[in-house]
């Protein structure tokens, strides 16, 4: 076995030890190893973490692979399609860089936790969660009436690397990905303490929409939280929280 199989199985072992002390949610059922029944066959998995905010039943699946192949995420969906209910799974793993892999995890629910082996030295790595997106409503709500939408939704990108910020000229300035990487370069010596930011634009921005008659929507600021973690010393509680906030964002909690 290899040394990076012991670090992937240690992050394992700390996620279900954090799971036992997580208050945020009511943990229902928790398996490590895991045996799932699902609707058709019999299911093994490293953890399978079942629990409640109060209102819905979470159901999660997860695994740690080394390395992540089409083939092991393809055995990954079956499994969480196999269960009823509200499934996701989380694959523990190396930094990913296939963009097929990527998109085909976020399209089926799985939460890809990257991770680098530990080095000799400390390996600082932001974390960026609790990511809000704000509207200028004031100016919705009267581009609505311009057009009259009324009471319709106009939607945007869930996803922060695929939401593109434009100017009111309908130039493309930046993305809400490119906010994130940029105050995180300016923060690399900041230490580990967690703060929110509030990202003011200085000038009129916008996203695109793909509506037909709202095109595109201003933006008021985007506020996220932000910290440097020592990816070296990332504990259970701080995955198990990542986990969490991951599953709600997916399921539009």
């Amino acid at each position: 076995m290899t040394s990076n199989s012991h670090f992937y199985e240690k992050a394992i072992r700390d996620i279900y030890d954090a799971i036992a002390q997580e208050q945020s949610v009511r943990t229902l059922n928790t398996q490590y190893p895991a045996t799932i029944q699902g609707k058709t066959s019999v299911h093994a998995a490293d953890i399978y973490w079942e629990f409640t905010d109060g209102d819905i039943i979470y159901k999660t699946v997860i695994q740690a692979k080394e390395t992540v192949t089409l083939g092991e995420l393809f055995s990954l969906v079956r499994i969480i399609r196999d269960i009823p209910g509200q499934t996701t799974g989380v694959l523990i793993t190396q930094p990913v860089y296939k963009k097929d892999i990527k998109e085909m995890a976020a399209n089926a629910g799985i939460i890809l936790y990257e991770l680098l082996e530990p080095s000799g030295q400390d390996l600082w790595e932001p974390v960026v969660d609790n990511i809000q997106i704000n509207v200028d409503k004031e100016w919705v709500k009267k581009e609505k009436e311009r057009v009259g939408l009324g009471d319709e939704q106009v939607q945007i990108s869930a996803n922060p690397k695929y939401s593109f910020i434009y100017d009111e000229n309908g130039n493309l300035v930046d993305s809400v990905q490119g906010i994130f990487d940029s105050y995180s370069r300016k923060h690399r010596s900041a230490g580990t303490e967690r703060r929110t930011v509030i990202h003011e634009f200085p000038a009129p921005a916008f996203l695109q929409t793909h509506h037909e008659l709202v095109p595109f929507i201003k933006l008021e600021n985007i506020t996220f939280d932000f910290a440097l973690v020592n990816v070296n010393e990332l504990s259970g509680e701080e995955m198990v929280k990542y986990i969490l906030g991951n599953i709600f964002k997916y399921f539009g909690q």
